[in-house]
C-alpha cells in the first residue's frame, strides 16, 4: 500500500524483524553530492531505510557526502543507528555526521563552527550498532533538538577526514507520529497499573 504525504510517496510495508529498506547504496545509485548546497535527494519509507556510502581523504582530497530527505506530516524520524559495515582506516579513527534544517548545507566545512547545524555528532568504531540521534542533538555549537525528529526537511553532511576510504552503513528509522487519543490511552493505562500496584502494598 502507498500512501501520497504533501507530495512525498511514503510506502506502508509490514515491516518485520531484519527487513529493511535501502534507500541509497552509493555503490548501486551513484556517488552522493559533495557540495552542501545541492544534496542529494533521498526517499524514505515507514521502517528501517538503510543509506549507504563511502567518506575519506584521496589525494589530499575530501570526499564528503550530502543527502537531503523530507519527512511528511504524521511522520517521524524515531532512530539513527551505526550499523556493522561500517569502517574505519583505524580504529582509532573517527567519522563526523551533522544535520541541517531545510534543503542545504550551508555550513562551511572547513569553518570549524557548528552555527547553523540543527545537531551533529563525531562517530567511530565504538558507536556500531547504536542510535546516534539523540547524541547528535546535542553537539556543541549546534541549535540543539530532541528526539523524535518531527515532520520538516532535513540535510545530513558525512565525512571523514582521514586518508582512504571509510564506509559507513546508517539506518533511518521512520514511524508514524502517535494518535493523541492513543497516547492517552497508554497513559491512562499505566495510571491505572500503578494505582492497582498502590492497593496490592497497602493490602499486605
Amino acid at each position: 500500500m502507498h500512501r501520497f504525504l504533501t507530495g512525498t510517496l511514503i510506502t506502508l510495508a509490514c515491516i518485520g524483524g531484519a527487513h529493511a529498506t535501502t534507500a541509497w547504496d552509493e555503490t548501486v545509485s551513484g556517488d552522493f553530492s559533495n557540495t552542501g548546497a545541492s544534496p542529494t535527494v533521498v526517499t524514505l519509507t515507514e521502517g528501517a531505510n538503510l543509506v549507504r556510502g563511502v567518506t575519506g581523504r584521496s589525494g589530499g582530497v575530501v570526499d564528503r557526502d550530502y543527502f537531503r530527505f523530507t519527512i511528511s506530516d504524521g511522520w517521524q524520524l524515531d532512530t539513527l543507528n551505526v550499523l556493522p559495515g561500517t569502517r574505519f582506516v583505524n580504529d582509532s579513527d573517527f567519522a563526523f555526521i551533522g544535520v541541517q534544517a531545510g534543503n542545504q548545507v550551508t555550513v562551511n566545512p572547513t569553518g570549524g563552527s557548528a552555527t547553523g547545524l540543527l545537531g551533529w555528532v563525531h562517530y567511530s568504531v565504538n558507536d556500531i550498532g547504536t542510535d546516534i540521534l539523540g547524541l547528535m542533538g546535542i553537539g556543541f555549537g549546534a541549535t540543539g533538538f530532541t528526539t523524535p525528529l518531527p515532520a520538516g526537511a532535513y540535510s545530513f553532511w558525512i565525512q571523514n577526514t582521514a586518508t582512504g576510504s571509510s564506509p559507513y552503513v546508517m539506518e533511518f528509522n521512520v514511524s508514524a507520529v502517535p494518535e493523541a487519543s492513543a497516547l492517552s490511552l497508554f497513559a491512562a493505562g499505566l495510571a491505572g497499573l500503578s494505582v492497582l500496584g498502590a492497593r496490592r502494598r497497602l493490602s499486605r
